[in-house]
């Protein structure tokens, strides 16, 4: 029966955290052909609190919805088209961020008592050049431009609010994490140590 409630509650809060990005993602402001939105930020925010299988699992479930055709993407988009057009590639990337920056956020929090800001802010760095590598090659080869003309559309109008926005998921997710009730709770359901 214990596990049994684990599961349901472990299911609930991926459902949440699922809904943060149905709600946030689609908040944007356009500036050009890719808009400037939240979603990578909670992307981040849901991996910094969930660990790698909650995290895909929201970012899954957010995924599906948009397939089927939600406006759940940025700027309210949603359909299969979206996913497969020129910026689909960011929302790709959400499933590698979420699962590699998952793990390593959770040892962050989990292995290290001082410093884990800074350390969140590198893994979220990290998964700012995933969300990079997969969004300039898919706006490329879409597009039909070069690489460099992708990075010059793709990347450099985005870093600074990108930064902004990895910052703000450390701090957020360190001040949620020192409330130890809460973090207990994370850590019971999502993380590998028993």
């Amino acid at each position: 029966m214990k596990t049994r409630n684990k599961t349901l509650r472990r299911s609930c809060i991926c459902a949440l955290f699922a809904a943060l990005l149905c709600v946030l993602s689609p908040v944007a402001i356009p500036i050009g052909t890719i808009p400037i939105s939240l979603s990578f930020l909670v992307v981040l925010f849901c991996a910094s609190m969930l660990g790698a299988g909650g995290a895909v699992i929201s970012v899954l479930i957010y995924l599906v919805l948009g397939a089927l055709g939600l406006p759940v993407f940025a700027g309210g988009m949603g359909g299969v088209g979206v996913l497969v057009g020129p910026t689909g590639g960011y929302i790709w990337s959400y499933l590698p961020i979420s699962a590699v920056c998952g793990f390593l956020y959770h040892r962050v929090w989990i292995n290290h008592r001082s410093g884990t800001v800074l350390r969140g802010v590198a893994v979220g760095a990290l998964g700012m050049l995933i969300c990079y590598l997969f969004g300039t090659v898919q706006y490329a080869a879409v597009a039909n431009v070069s690489i460099w003309a992708a990075i010059l559309v793709c990347v450099f109008p985005f870093l600074l609010f990108d930064l902004f926005k990895i910052v703000a998921a450390a701090l957020l997710s360190e001040h949620l994490l020192r409330i130890a009730s809460l973090r207990a709770v994370m850590l019971e359901l999502f993380s590998k140590k028993r």
